[in-house]
């Protein structure tokens, strides 16, 4: 079981939700097409981790058979010496451990190995295994081994997190996601499409934010993916009254959603939108019972609306929804006594959403006595904290960077400053 990690150590999580490793705030994260390294401050070390798939279509005794040992990633050293394995009590959930000393940038030509010698450096790999899935922690030495830095990484490693049951990666849950559909629609031609989607007759659906909430919950597949598959099948048997109903059937249900300004722009260009700020855009939709559908440009028109009628519109109904159903909030006081965090108890579909009603602003800004700087990671949620605690807002950004990679309706990375002006992105000059 992995130990807990000191609270201000920043977090790197692997693809698929594979691992997650905690390391010191000033290591230096870097993503190489998969392969995942950090690099310590003021040293030429480095910490490199690697993920390694095995496809399920073998039993566990031939995956074991096949699965690389570290022998065979040591072999990929250009030259090695002094290689062993060794134990590793103080990492106890390592499968496998060795160490020894490697050159990786080889003169190619004899005089000049003679002229400037072979520069050897010291390393130590770690394997860790769970089911289908291997990785490899590699430590690489500046030159010699450095004893303190190895008892840092022995740290970092007994902290680190590892599913008990890993989730499939991008390409064996798309497949999945089409044997699914065949078996639940066996009538109905289905499809694997590019850009990680498919085509369930004449509906298309993009498997991004389901694969999102997936690898957070990699049991949940069929709850996760068949609503969303059975609504796409019911929408082939709307007629225009459905996909283009008359105003007074929708008015009360037209509701304001944030949006990636990007993806929008890229996927999504016949829908009505607005840019905002930090990247995000403003888009519109209708609201059902379990879903929503996004308002179509053509559909203003039809009802006769300017795209500021239908903004107007949506925030009434937006705050209308609000009063049904008052949104719960979670706070957290200063040493002094003042709110300095506040945060949505539960999610929600319509929270981030909010932070368009210049009332509900106004609310936030009042109880937390001034300005605030607002992290918006996704649709459902929100965190809000005083300008007047930087450090804190520090720490409130890292832990958006987080939540924006893993939540499973993303909207930015990016910071907002609330004002008595209203909402801006935040610059670090803004917070002192």
């Amino acid at each position: 079981m992995a130990e807990t990690a000191p609270d201000h150590w920043s977090l790197l999580s692997g693809p698929a939700n594979w691992f997650r490793l905690r390391h010191p705030p000033r290591w230096q994260a870097e993503d190489r097409q998969g392969a995942y390294a950090l690099r310590p401050p003021d040293s030429e070390a480095l910490l490199a981790i690697n993920t390694i798939w095995l496809s399920e279509e073998r039993d566990s005794e031939e995956r074991a058979n096949v699965l690389p040992r570290l022998q065979d990633v040591v072999d990929q050293f250009p030259r090695v010496k002094n290689v062993e394995a060794v134990a590793e009590p103080q990492v106890p959930d390592a499968v496998d451990c060795m160490q020894g000393e490697a050159v990786l940038d080889l003169e190619k030509t004899w005089w000049g190995r003679l002229l400037k010698g072979d520069r050897w450096r010291a390393w130590k790999m770690w394997a860790f295994q769970r089911s289908q899935l291997l990785i490899v922690v590699t430590l690489l030495h500046a030159g010699e081994r450095d004893p303190e830095l190895e008892s840092m990484v022995r740290l970092m490693l007994r902290c680190l997190e590892l599913p008990e049951h890993p989730a499939d990666p991008p390409e064996v849950f798309a497949q999945r996601a089409v044997e699914l559909s065949r078996k639940k629609f066996p009538l109905l031609k289905v499809e694997l499409l590019s850009d990680f989607q498919i085509q369930i007759a004449t509906s298309r659906l993009n498997l991004a934010n389901f694969y999102r909430a997936y690898v957070r919950e990699p049991d949940k597949f069929d709850q996760i993916l068949l609503p969303a598959m059975t609504t796409a099948v019911q929408v082939q048997g709307w007629g225009e009254q459905e996909t283009a109903p008359p105003l007074e059937i929708v008015r009360d249900r037209l509701m304001p959603m944030l949006y990636p300004e990007q993806v929008w722009r890229d996927k999504f260009p016949d829908i009505l939108g607005e840019p905002w700020v930090a990247g995000l855009v403003i888009l519109y939709v209708v609201d059902e019972s379990n879903a929503y559908w996004y308002v179509r440009k053509e559909l203003t028109g039809k009802w006769g609306l300017t795209p500021q009628d239908l903004h107007e519109i949506a925030i009434d109904n937006l705050q209308s929804y609000f009063e049904r159903q008052p949104m719960e909030m979670a706070v957290a006081n200063s040493e002094e006594g003042v709110p300095a965090v506040m945060m949505p108890s539960k999610p929600d579909t319509y929270n981030t959403t909010r932070l368009l009603c210049h009332s509900f602003l106004s609310q936030l800004r009042e109880v937390a006595q001034g300005d605030l700087v607002m992290g918006v990671p996704g649709r459902d949620f929100f965190v809000a904290v005083s300008t007047r605690l930087p450090e804190m807002v520090g720490r409130i950004r890292a832990r958006v960077r987080e939540d924006y990679e893993q939540t499973d309706h993303p909207l930015t990375n990016r910071m907002l400053l609330v004002t008595a002006d209203g909402v801006s992105e935040l610059i670090d000059d803004d917070v002192q």
